[in-house]
């Protein structure tokens, strides 16, 4: 028994992690699985197919760190297999019920800065409550614990970050397969590894206590100590990367921080692309630095409160505070008037704080804009001419927000407007009129800002769409499309397996995964109807033939005892007075019957009947059987084509 590896190849562990992001039922994962695993192998999958999730577990229904888990166990004692694989979650545009980016926010503060492990906690508590959970499942069955739980780590974009981390830290898995994994990053290993941490604060004299003195080091020194260190501590053999050389993750990868652990595989996603790794490698080092240690004084703030909160540390804006505000109308205003102004007042002066200092640290893209662009220019992303409008209207831009502050500092306080809740103050309502006026001169300055950032849009072009791209090739769609047009498939929206072949200059596309749920349907509607065939013949049988036999026998039977025993029947010749009962005794019996045959018009009308639907699932049948033997035939080569019909997808 060798508990060879069940989802053992490229492609079948990325549609497997691909159905992670579908948001299905338990059944529906087990039924895609099975799916997934006859399209890709032609063969069986293991008997036991268990699917654990971490919204399943009560210890997470209150995480609100972004972390989203799957574990799919698969167990068949006959073929030796035990196999459990966690599968870690990737970054989302929102999070569940939210709008609100989290995985993103994690990847930023988690990763790229190293000061939150909110979601390399929660991935280390849900593969170990999973472990357990599939032991107590395997003891309750009654299941062969003799073979050993295999273990392997899979994950994609942030979710193949949390595996890979898991693994350096704790040696977890047995292997590792991430797909365009977020790298790990020394910073965010340094605040989740004390050992790693107090042995790096030793080597480069660090004071241990102060983990932003981290931010001083030289970030290639860092980077040979980070891997070496783990390469020491891990059979680096384990953990393999797949990515796509278009990703937008794999072109910040060379950026200071992340590390390079594994082996790694790269493909090629699209043909018309190569990447923006070129472009991102011209932000130096110490702009890098820069972004990291202003967002690291947020950390706490992120850890703590969340999302709305460093939204607010950073901008002075609360979110919470607007988004309170659409449910009401216009009498809510009017009620609630002091305290919106109160709030509004205090936010105001906020964001007079905070925007100057969030726009100095911006600053550092203004400051580079020219140089920037001129990379772009070089590379091919823009034009001069495009360089040169761009830059115009950043610089507009810049005159429209110092404006917008200008105007902001003339508004009257926001607290003179509760008065008007007390009518015919005049001087009140002069300043709130003032006010107003001000409030429509800034909200020019604000469409004149919007007007300027859809011209630097139309000049950006390319450039966008080199982006956009490289987000495309983040995906695990594009990779699962890269990964199969090499064997002459694709894949639809739906995750359907479509063959492609060329003939002559034309490609033909057929939808396997749709044939065969339609050759499958159809043969289970056809023995259905068998089944209900069988059904009525044998209701036919019983109900007339064998009934109609049944009362024959009776009558005969009850024939051959009058014959046998007349004198039993002596009743049938009326009552009589005793004597002449004596004269008039029954001898004998003699029966001439004639009993007709069932009206053949009964058997003709059943038979007719079970005829006409016999050679309709005959029909139905070879129309089907037509389907499997255009597949088989079109694609002779691919001998898994045949075998995929025959196995029934669940």
């Amino acid at each position: 028994m060798s508990n060879e590896e069940v989802l053992s190849t490229d492609i079948l562990r990325a549609r497997i992690m691909n159905v992670e992001y579908q948001n299905l039922s338990i059944d529906e994962i087990k039924r895609e699985i099975k799916r997934i695993y006859i399209e890709e192998t032609g063969k069986e999958p293991p008997a036991h197919i268990n699917i654990y999730r971490s919204d399943d577990f009560k210890d997470f229904s209150h995480i609100d760190s972004g972390f989203d888990g799957t574990a799919i166990h698969f167990y068949d004692e006959e073929k030796g297999i035990n196999q459990a694989y966690i599968i870690t979650r990737g970054s989302e545009v929102s999070e569940k019920d939210t709008w609100k980016p989290l995985d993103w926010f994690y990847n930023t503060f988690g990763i790229f800065v190293g000061k939150d492990k909110s979601q390399y906690r929660d991935a280390m508590h849900f593969d170990e409550i999973v472990t357990k959970k599939i032991d107590e499942d395997l003891e309750k069955n009654k299941y062969d614990k003799k073979i050993k739980l295999k273990k392997i780590g899979l994950g994609h974009s942030l979710g193949g970050n949390l595996i890979v981390t898991i693994q350096l830290t704790a040696k977890e898995y047995e292997q590792v397969y991430v797909i365009n994994d977020a790298p790990p990053s020394y910073y965010q290993l340094a605040k989740i590894d004390v050992d790693f941490w107090y042995d790096l604060a030793e080597r480069f004299n660090l004071n241990p206590l102060n983990y932003n003195s981290i931010y001083t080091l030289s970030p290639s020194k860092l980077k040979v100590f980070a891997e070496e260190y783990y390469k020491k501590q891990i059979d680096e053999r384990s953990i393999h990367h797949l990515t796509a050389q278009e990703d937008m993750l794999y072109a910040v990868s060379g950026a200071r921080g992340f590390i390079d652990i594994g082996s790694r595989r790269v493909i090629d996603t699209n043909k018309d692309f190569t990447s923006i790794k070129d472009l991102v490698s011209k932000i130096s080092d110490k702009d890098v630095k820069a972004i990291q240690v202003y967002l690291s004084q947020y950390s706490d703030v992120y850890n703590e409160k969340g999302f709305d909160e460093v939204v607010q540390a950073m901008t002075g804006v609360d979110i919470a505070f607007i988004e309170s505000l659409q449910g009401y109308d216009s009498m809510d205003y009017v009620w609630h008037a002091g305290d919106i102004v109160s709030k509004a007042n205090h936010m105001l002066d906020d964001m007079k704080v905070k925007i100057p200092e969030l726009m100095k640290n911006v600053a550092i893209l203004y400051k580079n804009l020219d140089p920037i662009f001129s990379v772009f220019v070089e590379l091919g992303y823009v034009t001069p001419e495009e360089k040169k409008t761009v830059l115009s209207e950043v610089k507009g831009i810049e005159k429209d927000i110092a404006s917008i502050q200008q105007l902001l500092r003339k508004t009257w306080n926001w607290r003179m407007a509760i008065p008007l809740l007390t009518p015919l103050v005049t001087d009140d309502i002069l300043q709130w009129k003032a006010s107003i006026e001000v409030l429509f001169q800034i909200r020019d300055k604000v469409l004149d800002i919007l007007k300027r950032l859809q011209i630097i849009q139309e000049n950006t072009a390319n450039l966008r769409n080199a982006i956009t791209m490289s987000v495309d090739a983040h995906t695990l769609n594009e990779v699962i499309m890269a990964l199969a047009r090499s064997k002459g498939r694709t894949y639809d929206e739906y995750g359907n397996l479509i063959l492609v072949k060329k003939v002559g200059d034309h490609e033909i596309r057929m939808n396997l995964s749709s044939a065969v749920r339609i050759y499958q349907k159809g043969l289970q509607i056809l023995e259905e109807k068998e089944t209900v065939l069988h059904e009525m013949k044998q209701r036919y049988f019983d109900e007339y033939v064998e009934d109609f036999e049944m009362q024959k026998r009776k009558l005969m039977n009850k024939i051959n005892d009058m014959e046998q025993n007349p004198w039993a029947y002596q009743h049938l010749l009326g009552h009589f007075t005793y004597d002449a009962e004596q004269v008039h005794v029954l001898r004998r019996i003699e029966v001439h019957e004639s009993i007709p045959p069932m009206d053949p018009m009964i058997p003709h009308i059943f038979e007719t009947m079970f005829s006409y639907y016999e050679q309709e699932i005959s029909k139905g049948k070879k129309l089907i059987a037509t389907i499997k033997k255009s597949f088989e035939e079109f694609f002779e080569q691919d001998q898994n084509v045949s075998k995929i019909f025959d196995l029934r997808y669940g």
